[in-house]
């Protein structure tokens, strides 16, 4: 299903409603397209295809508790 940006404001229930049967609709406004579809269950890793590009990245586990960071930030803009 293809609709503009304003009747599928207006008519939100039918879109709704062809997403529901598993159409996909798409709502154009000026040179840019949207799509509106109905998704199932979230998936298991959302950003899977982004690793290629941005590789995956690991944060190290924070050791110290919150006070002991906080302390020790302030110390440090204290020498600075």
């Amino acid at each position: 299903m293809e609709t503009t940006l304003t009747d599928f404001q207006r008519n939100f229930r039918i879109a709704r409603a062809a997403a529901d049967r598993g159409e996909t609709v798409t709502v154009k406004s000026g040179p840019a397209a949207y799509l509106f579809m109905r998704a199932g269950e979230k998936p298991k890793r959302p950003f899977a295809d982004l690793e290629s590009l941005f590789g995956v990245v690991r944060l190290p586990l924070k050791t110290d508790s919150q006070r002991e960071a906080i302390r020790n930030r302030l110390k440090t803009r204290r020498h600075n």
